[in-house]
């Protein structure tokens, strides 16, 4: 069982973990929880998936309001659409290469801070 201390640094960890969080998307419409949901789902998924795929990532929202929230990041170029190899009326998407590096990156300082927090 954890001690006291040992869940107060988690907890402090934690909190410095969303300060990046909020840091690395600089963009306050992106802060959602949500979003986190569909990034590191799309990261996840280590291939461009269909966009009924993305949606479900986005497990907190009923479907009308994932597919917005999907758009949005389209919009602003943080995911991109690309042709589907196997429709080629139908598009899949991914991570724009900016924000994978950029996930990839806060991926790197979060486990830094929960290796260095967790240590006491």
């Amino acid at each position: 069982m954890a001690t006291q201390r040992r869940r107060q640094n988690f907890v402090l960890t934690l909190n410095r973990m969303d300060a990046e969080w909020v840091a690395f998307l600089q963009d306050k419409d992106f802060h959602d929880i949500n979003y986190s949901d569909l990034f590191t789902g799309l990261w996840l998924s280590e291939s461009p998936v269909r966009k009924q795929e993305a949606v479900m990532f986005m497990r907190h929202l009923g479907i009308q309001t994932a597919k917005k929230y999907l758009d949005r990041a389209i919009e602003k170029g943080l995911i991109v659409e690309i042709p589907d190899p196997d429709d080629g009326r139908a598009k899949r998407i991914q991570l724009s290469e900016s924000l994978k590096v950029g996930l990839e990156q806060f991926f790197d300082r979060a486990i830094r801070l929960f290796d260095e927090g967790l240590k006491s």
